[in-house]
C-alpha cells in the first residue's frame, strides 16, 4: 500500500456508556474529562471532549451535561 492511497474504514464501534470526570469552562465552551465503556469492550479512560458554546447553541441547549449527550451521540435520551 502506498502512502498516499487513502485508508477506508468501516463503521466503528458505539459507545455503551460514559461517565463524567469533570468538568471545566473554558473562554469558548467546557472541556470535559469522561470515561467511555465502548459496545466492544474496550474502554477509553480521561478522554477529553470540548463543547464550544456555538455546539451547545446547535444543540438548543444551555445545559453542559445534554450538550455532552448530544456530542456523543445520544439523541434520544
Amino acid at each position: 500500500m502506498s502512502e498516499f492511497e487513502p485508508l477506508e474504514y468501516e463503521t466503528g464501534t458505539a459507545i455503551r456508556e460514559y461517565d463524567i470526570i469533570d468538568i471545566n469552562q473554558t473562554a469558548t465552551g467546557y472541556e470535559v474529562v469522561l470515561d467511555i465503556e465502548l459496545d466492544s469492550g474496550y474502554s477509553l479512560a480521561g478522554t477529553k471532549l470540548e463543547v464550544t458554546h456555538e455546539d451547545l447553541l446547535g444543540y438548543e441547549t444551555n445545559d453542559i451535561e445534554e450538550g455532552i449527550k448530544f456530542a456523543l451521540g445520544f439523541f434520544n435520551h
